[in-house]
């Protein structure tokens, strides 16, 4: 009964928080200058897609039709599957420009609205005079978060690999897919990881959007590649990246994702198991969520 209670009081509780929460965000106009700067990419895949026409030839194989460069592509692309390029682009763009940089501003921005804004308006003293845990309102803002930034880069992703593969014809993008599949595991890994992050940084200072973008510059871009990389969300991100590929017969190496220890001349590889990253993403988000509320019920008294 105790149990039936508790899920009764999360869907009433959680979704109108949930829905308040999502609303905000997606009115806010710095998420659309964000997916102003994400759709610039997808402009310069059209202009790509017009400009190679004439270095594509077709072969009918098993029914279905091959896209390969011919003769007047650059010289190592000649006589390649089209998909097998443009694919890499693929994983590029998203991996450098989508996760590690408009992703990671997207949360530091969301957990700043979701959290600081509460402070800054005084509208947490008011949250706090209700039968309100902190646990809920900082569980509740970070669903939205999170649902919220992974839908965003979730369907620039779907948007980018169709424009990208377009050259390839439908078998180039229906050959590829599993490719989309895994940049869109990252986005909802780096969700998860990064709202709670930057949360739990917004719920215990009171510059968190200056704050978030050191943590991001010092921590997930230095350390991240050095011998401690194990402490940083980019290792595992990176981990489970290069692991999905190696999966898909890419010819990858360790070193292309920084995930390398150096101990004088000697290198070893320090790649994490796919399924031990998100087990330790997820406890780093409930760790998180826990502390930030602790912090945010110390900061109202």
């Amino acid at each position: 009964m105790e149990i039936k209670e508790i899920l009764n009081r999360s869907i009433n509780l959680g979704k109108p928080i949930i829905k308040d929460c999502i609303s905000r965000l997606l009115m806010n106009k710095l998420t659309w200058i964000l997916l102003v700067i994400l759709v610039l990419p997808a402009l310069l895949g059209v202009w790509a897609y017009t400009n190679d026409q004439d270095e594509r030839q077709i072969q009918k194989i098993n029914g279905d039709e091959i896209y390969y460069y011919d003769a007047n592509a650059e010289p190592d692309l000649i006589g390649l599957p089209i998909h097998e390029n443009v694919r890499e682009n693929f994983i590029e763009i998203s991996n450098i420009f989508v996760i590690k940089f408009i992703g990671v501003l997207m949360a530091i921005m969301f957990a700043s609205e979701l959290i600081n804004e509460e402070f800054n308006k005084k509208t947490v003293q008011v949250l706090r005079t209700t039968p309100i845990s902190p646990l809920e309102i900082i569980f509740y803002r970070y669903i939205a978060g999170v649902i919220c930034m992974f839908s965003l880069l979730a369907f620039t992703s779907l948007i980018y690999y169709l424009i990208i593969m377009m050259n390839a014809g439908f078998y180039g993008i229906k050959e590829e897919f599993d490719v989309l599949i895994l940049i869109i595991k990252l986005i909802m890994i780096e969700s998860i990881a990064y709202i709670g992050v930057f949360i739990l940084i917004s719920v215990h200072f009171d510059r968190p959007f200056f704050l978030g973008i050191v943590y991001w510059m010092l921590w997930e871009m230095i350390v991240s590649g050095g011998n401690y990389q194990q402490i940083t969300v980019s290792h595992y991100l990176n981990s489970i990246l290069f692991k999905g590929l190696e999966k898909m017969n890419w010819d990858v190496s360790t070193e292309d994702y920084g995930l390398v220890k150096t101990a004088g001349e000697t290198t070893t590889d320090l790649v994490t198991d796919p399924l031990t990253a998100v087990i330790i993403v997820f406890i780093m988000a409930l760790v998180t969520i826990w502390i930030s509320a602790k912090g945010m019920q110390r900061r109202q008294f």
